[in-house]
């Protein structure tokens, strides 16, 4: 018992230690951005807003939530072996996770209430671990990729800088995968031994979703970035913002890059730093900005409170979702 004490402390003091530092980045982010802002142009421009376009924008902001997790559930199937999940209740698990995203412990607490919740589909812990590893660095792939698709349309030095660095890490990448093999028949001859096992099945699973799974995959994360895009392009147009929906894709990617960093109170500070500094690159004020980053922040705030009501429900092992038919 005295043992178990003592190893559960530094774990829980940890814990303490990165929530203490994420409210504090949080607040000092937003405490810097904030600062000097002319309130009154601040409340013009929330005042002759277009709220039709508010709408417009919580609609592309929700599908992003559903084509998200259409991206996970492809990356399921392909690991199934057995009768595959229904797309309802795969969505109803992602869509309580993003309800944890939106809390102080960010995407983390998303992810763990993912993998706790996916426990009633026909998976082992470890390929339940590695489907959202492998939603996370396909939602990165995605998210680059569409940077490099679309910076060539921002008009600054810095974008070029950006899209050498992106491209550079999709090379990274792509020769990671390739070493795969190799590796795999480098450890085979240690396969009797349990680590060495876990870690070639692991490369098995992950083979599976390189192929058309996870182009299926790929696809659905693609859109589901230009729906974020779109959407905060639609709030900049409310607020007569002039940047177009190409260079607001790109100003969102990066921004979702950074923001996905669990380092702040789900996004807030760092949210609202990216977008200023982004945005003022291509001639934005800084109340314009905040107005955009804040209700982009509040839009995904109210969209996720449902799934805690979902969450509620799922948690029940009595109402574990059934594999389709």
């Amino acid at each position: 018992m005295l043992v178990q004490d003592s190893t559960s402390r530094p774990q829980t003091h940890r814990h303490w230690l990165a929530l203490a530092f994420s409210f504090a980045l949080t607040a000092v982010t937003l405490f810097f951005v904030f600062r000097g802002i002319d309130k009154q142009v601040f409340a013009r421009l929330l005042a002759t807003q277009n709220r039709g376009l508010l709408a417009v924008a919580a609609i592309f902001f929700l599908l992003q939530i559903v084509l998200g997790g259409e991206r996970w559930r492809s990356i399921l199937c392909a690991l199934m072996r057995g009768p595959l999940p229904s797309a309802a209740s795969v969505q109803a698990v992602f869509y309580a996770s993003i309800f944890f995203n939106c809390l102080p412990i960010g995407t983390v607490g998303g992810d763990v209430a993912r993998a706790w919740l996916a426990r009633r589909f026909d998976l082992s812990l470890t390929q339940i671990v590695l489907s959202i590893m492998v939603d996370r660095v396909i939602t990165v792939v995605a998210l680059i990729m569409l940077a490099l698709a679309t910076l060539p349309a921002v008009p600054s030095p810095y974008a070029r800088t950006a899209w050498i660095g992106g491209a550079a890490i999709l090379v990274a990448a792509a020769a990671g995968l390739s070493l795969l093999g190799p590796i795999e028949r480098l450890l085979s001859r240690w396969r009797h031994q349990r680590l060495i096992h876990l870690l070639l099945r692991m490369a098995e699973d992950v083979r599976l979703l390189v192929g058309r799974a996870g182009l299926v995959a790929l696809g659905f994360a693609l859109v589901s970035a230009a729906c974020a895009g779109l959407g905060a392009y639609c709030i900049a147009q409310s607020l007569g913002i002039g940047v177009g929906p190409v260079p607001m894709i790109a100003v969102t990617s990066i921004m979702t890059l950074v923001v996905a960093l669990p380092v702040s109170v789900a996004g807030w500070g760092v949210r609202e730093v990216s977008l200023v500094a982004l945005l003022g690159v291509l001639g934005v004020d800084r109340e314009a900005a905040l107005v955009l980053s804040v209700e982009i922040g509040l839009i995904n705030t109210l969209l996720s409170l449902p799934g805690g009501v979902v969450w509620l429900t799922l948690r029940d092992p009595r109402n574990a979702a059934s594999p389709a038919k």
